[in-house]
């Protein structure tokens, strides 16, 4: 397009999606979701991360830790801390805050233990039907990069699609 005394004038349109502040704990998409904070250190043992971060596991094990039917050694301590058993929703928004409100005032504790090498993620179990996703608001992403924790999705699709 040409403006005023023949000069190019870009024109652009820009949809945006309606915002969503509330939870949609119904999510018509999703069949079931749950998210786990998980905490992986090589010095750090998984009672020391509980008393640092003052939060009870939902599950641990210490490097060494037989697994995979005792043919495998565990390569680090980990700690984990899941919404699967506290929290229904299909809204994995609402999972993520459960676990951001437990993190809520214990920023220099996750950045000590960030510092002696402990590496902190989420990830979230989503089993979707249909077409849409999990997302996340702008608040939650604020939080969580101050914190220095980053976020991934186990995607699976249901059977229910492929009915």
């Amino acid at each position: 397009m040409l403006g005023a005394g023949g000069a190019a004038r870009v024109s652009s349109v820009v949809m945006l999606e309606p915002q969503h502040a509330d939870y949609e704990d119904s999510y018509a998409t999703c069949v079931e979701t749950y998210s786990t904070l998980r905490v992986f250190s090589d010095e750090i043992a998984p009672a020391e991360m509980t008393r640092l971060l003052q939060i009870e596991p939902t599950e641990s094990f210490r490097k060494g830790d037989a697994h995979s039917q005792d043919k495998l050694r565990r390569k680090a301590n980990g700690w984990f801390f899941s919404t699967q058993m506290i929290c229904d929703s299909k809204d994995t928004r609402r999972h993520i805050d459960t676990i951001l409100s437990k993190l809520e005032g214990k920023q220099d504790a996750v950045a000590s233990m960030q510092r002696q090498g402990c590496k902190f993620d989420i990830t979230s179990y989503w089993v979707s039907t249909g077409h849409g996703g999990p997302w996340l608001m702008p608040q939650q992403m604020l939080t969580l990069g101050r914190l220095g924790i980053g976020v991934w999705w186990d995607v699976y699709f249901s059977d229910e699609d492929n009915a």
